[in-house]
């Protein structure tokens, strides 16, 4: 015969559980013990793996849109302010011109195919993107091309307001437009295809370089023909025009413009987070506050513009109560590899 045990190392089995006297009494009240913690931070890492995934895919539907608009806003800057007169630009859409100028020798009556010159010249250099640069680059500079190629196919080619003829206004506005354009796709971690490939892909290689002065070096080979063939004042509105242009892609796309960024925070997550969004490092010390003796973080870390907008977003979601303090435009001296994706 089994003796009893002690009450209080008696054990009530509730389910495949065994729980304390007192958790067994609640349990017939109909209060039952809280769910095991482990499971429910489980529950709440799924709900957040899915919000995030939610998230990028909205995110990458705004960047897919981002560059179709983009591809379209360069073309109707160049079929209604730059083509009609007669002025170049130094890239593919250069010398996609200078191709569709050669052939109407061999055919006279040829129709203007500047955006399916444009396609065919791309094809090697979306090679070159797909095995060497990145492939979500790929499928967004592949939608950025499409756009160009129907829009320059469809939109007319004409003077968008009748009498203005002033060159050095067209080039201005025109390479305002044209730039924006250009920007917008690869701000999106897109690009026009052409030259800007091959700006992304010598950058990633040597970071003092950026697209725009890689487009301003190419460009050469477009005013070396335009010099032959044109009158040396379209010759001259062209490069005001060319070097707008990229004046304001190298703006729009914010590669270039580095930005010193402190966080003074309790959150000392906020570390990590700046590592794992920027893949950059950063510099950082114990602070106490002057006036409470509350102790922080002080974190101090160099991005780049565009990097400083989503890094800025992510920080306040996770301390809202955080201190941020930005200094724009700041000159680094070492190693800082430029971030299109």
């Amino acid at each position: 015969m089994k003796k009893n045990q002690p009450q209080s190392q008696t054990n009530a089995a509730i389910g495949s559980e065994t729980i304390e006297p007192a958790q067994a009494s609640a349990a017939q009240n109909g209060n039952l013990p809280e769910a095991n913690p482990k499971k429910k931070t489980l529950k709440t890492g799924r709900i957040k793996n899915r919000n995030s995934k939610s998230k990028a895919f909205w995110q990458d539907v705004l960047d897919f849109f981002l560059c179709a608009l983009g591809g379209v806003l360069y073309s109707l800057a160049m079929n209604l302010m730059i083509v009609p007169f007669g002025l170049y630009i130094g890239n593919m859409t250069g010398i996609a011109k200078i191709i569709l100028e050669l052939m109407r020798h061999v055919f006279p009556n040829l129709q203007d195919i500047t955006g399916i010159i444009l396609m065919v010249l791309n094809i090697p250099l979306l090679l070159i993107s797909f095995r060497t640069i990145n492939r979500k680059f790929f499928m967004k500079t592949i939608v950025t091309i499409v756009a160009v190629t129907i829009a320059m196919t469809y939109i007319p080619i004409k003077q968008l307001i009748p009498g203005l003829d002033d060159l050095l206004t067209i080039s201005i506005v025109g390479g305002i437009v044209c730039g924006f354009g250009v920007g917008l796709g690869l701000r999106a971690g897109g690009s026009s295809g052409g030259i800007d490939i091959l700006g992304v892909w010598i950058t990633l290689k040597k970071p003092e370089f950026s697209v725009g002065k890689v487009s301003l070096i190419i460009s050469l080979i477009v005013y070396v023909y335009a010099l032959f063939t044109s009158p040396p004042v379209i010759v001259i509105y062209s490069v005001i025009f060319t070097m707008i242009y990229s004046l304001v892609v190298d703006r729009v796309h914010h590669q270039n413009v580095k930005i010193s960024v402190m966080v003074v925070s309790k959150n000392r997550e906020i570390l990590q987070y700046i590592i794992d969004e920027t893949h950059r490092s950063a510099t950082y010390w114990e602070g106490h506050g002057a006036y409470t003796g509350s102790e922080f973080l002080v974190i101090n870390t160099v991005v780049s513009k565009y990097e400083l907008m989503r890094l800025r977003r992510g920080i306040i979601e996770m301390d809202p109560q955080v201190f941020i303090i930005e200094n724009n435009s700041v000159n680094v001296t070492g190693y800082f590899p430029s971030h299109f994706f």
